[in-house]
């Protein structure tokens, strides 16, 4: 059985470019949940033009709801704060005009306005919302935007469902929205973005998203030196110093399932059998998107039905 460091390991790698989480923004300390009022994480974009910042989807299984929360300065510098200032009545009136244009050019139809509004009635942050009701292609449709501005940049949110679901989506708004408030005022420690970071990495590895992740947390990581690493774990077909292309996600990954391990506990080392099963995971989902070439045994690792067993067995080969 072979041992390296952090040291070792890290020698020449430079990776591309609490609660589960979805998205970390790291420059603002936000925490995006894996799961918002309801709905899952389905992936988080970054857009080229800097105005636009990013945005990050869910959808609920078995219904028709689903959100996109944008983060973002739509051009106005600086943003101000709050839900009703002239920036956020612009940004809501222009939610008619492109609906308008919509109608116009026969992508929608039956356009109405239902109502806006200022919600939650309290909370750490409060939105300005407008509801429409349309009907695409037959199918009567409700759609939500809310708008605030904080931290120097927007949060906007679409959220949209069939129209038979009006009523469940208008419960579901508080907590969506409380959720959105509590995430954008409140302080993680460092622990807690740390496990944000595993989280998330683990959620979407080959995303922007999680390559974001991956850097912050194998930066943590080499501050750790007692973690430890298992050479004979990674066999890449060139061999050790010579990886395929996004190998070093699968170390991130292994990482990032020891970390999940050793920071909640305050441990200086351990969660290896942890971190193996997460650089297998994060295998499997980079095969099933195609970021990384077949890898004879991580694939017989991943079929083995005995994974604790497999895992005694590889600490054993010399």
């Amino acid at each position: 059985m072979k041992r390296i460091t952090m040291g070792l390991l890290l020698w020449g790698m430079a990776l591309a470019a609490g609660a589960e989480a979805g998205f970390v923004d790291f420059d603002r300390g936000w925490i995006f949940p894996d799961r918002l009022a309801g709905m899952a994480f389905q992936k988080a974009e970054k857009y080229a033009d800097a105005d636009m910042g990013y945005s990050v989807f869910y959808r609920k299984r078995r219904s028709t709801f689903s959100a996109e929360v944008s983060v973002c300065t739509l051009g106005f510098d600086p943003v101000p704060d709050g839900c009703r200032s002239k920036a956020a009545k612009k940004i809501i009136e222009g939610v008619g005009t492109e609906l308008e244009w919509q109608k116009k050019s026969g992508k929608i139809s039956r356009l109405q306005k239902r109502g806006a509004a200022i919600v939650p009635s309290e909370g750490p942050l409060r939105f300005a919302s407008v509801v429409y009701e349309y009907s695409d292609g037959g199918i009567p449709m409700i759609l939500a935007t809310y708008i605030t501005g904080t931290n120097g940049v927007f949060i906007k949110v679409r959220m949209s469902c069939k129209k038979r679901e009006a009523s469940a989506a208008k419960q579901m708004e508080t907590q969506m929205l409380t959720q959105l408030g509590k995430m954008a005022t409140t302080k993680p420690d460092e622990k807690t973005l740390l496990l944000a970071a595993c989280s998330a990495f683990l959620n979407d590895p080959a995303s922007s998203g999680g390559r974001l992740a991956a850097r912050y947390l194998m930066a943590k990581a080499q501050q750790m030196d007692n973690l430890n690493v298992y050479t004979n774990l990674f066999v890449w077909p060139q061999g050790y110093y010579s990886k395929p292309r996004n190998a070093d996600l699968l170390i991130a990954g292994y990482f990032a399932g020891m970390l999940q391990v050793v920071v909640p506990k305050n441990l200086d080392e351990g969660g290896e059998y942890e971190a193996f099963l997460a650089m297998l995971k994060t295998y499997q989902k980079l095969r099933e998107t195609d970021q990384i070439r077949r890898i004879d045994e991580l694939d017989d690792w991943v079929k083995a039905p005995d994974k604790k067993a497999l895992y005694q067995k590889l600490l054993t080969v010399e």
